[in-house]
């Protein structure tokens, strides 16, 4: 069970997922996301491994540490395309939170809530607790009406999603599954001093819920793997672009997305 739940509520993890150093992965997809990235205010900006600041402008502008580059037509293209790759990554990324925040609190609410109670804290708890990221997430996202935002240093600092989110999403799992056992103990004495229940049919009950929970969630499952998909297309695109954008002058360090050789 607490497999299933961590399975699950990882997958809140897949938006900006992994910023930083941290990988993005699925069946369809092997991602590594390096440096910081910034969009707002419909300006791009990136810093690279090299401590390099690249800008670049709604107009395609760019500008290396605050000097202006001069591109040919050929480069300007090669600096669209990127721009608005990234740009139109941003609300796929925030459609594939959702999708996993949905499937989350469908967790808790089916299976959960089933198995402890509807008056369980432990499900209130996490229900509180995925609601509240995914919260942040979009207000960050679409704090600006009239631009997207997405600042993966701000992420990490502020939310926690960087390099060991998904150390942090381990230990939220391990805390909410000590919480449950520890409810679901309780209530396993209670009957049993009242006469209606047996450690055999407890360990029955735990044992067919643990299979309602699979069965629940991967029926769940089938969209966000299609909106994933399109992300780590998305990505895959950037990667690409990217690949162009180095081999302007100046810019060679601009390597966030990089896409593994054996994905």
């Amino acid at each position: 069970m607490k497999k299933v739940m961590a399975t699950t509520i990882s997958l809140c993890a897949l938006t900006a997922f992994n910023v930083g150093a941290s990988q993005y992965r699925s069946n369809q997809c092997d991602i590594n996301l390096n440096g910081e990235i910034r969009f707002a205010e419909k300006t791009l900006t990136v810093k690279t491994k090299a401590d390099d600041e690249v800008k670049i402008t709604d107009s395609y502008l760019v500008y290396l540490n605050a000097e202006k580059l001069l591109l040919s037509p050929e480069e300007t293209t090669w600096i669209k395309h990127y721009y608005d790759s990234v740009e139109q990554s941003i609300p796929q990324a925030m459609t594939v939170a959702a999708e996993g925040m949905k499937i989350a609190n469908y967790a808790v609410s089916e299976v959960l809530r089933e198995f402890l109670g509807a008056e369980s804290k432990v499900a209130s708890q996490l229900e509180i607790k995925l609601d509240d990221l995914y919260g942040k997430l979009k207000d960050h996202v679409y704090q600006n009406p009239n631009s997207l935002t997405f600042d993966s240093a701000k992420l990490e600092n502020e939310l926690g999603i960087g390099p060991n989110f998904e150390n942090e999403v381990d230990l939220i799992v391990s805390d909410v599954m000590e919480n449950a056992m520890g409810e679901f103990l309780v209530q396993m004495g209670t009957s049993m001093l009242n006469g209606e229940g047996s450690m055999a049919s407890f360990e029955q009950r735990m044992k067919k819920m643990s299979k309602d929970i699979e069965t629940k969630v991967e029926s769940q499952t089938k969209n966000i793997e299609q909106e994933a998909k399109k992300l780590c297309e998305m990505l895959t695109t950037i990667d690409d672009s990217e690949s162009k954008v180095q081999t302007i002058k100046g810019l060679g360090n601009v390597d966030i997305v990089t896409k593994n050789k054996n994905a």
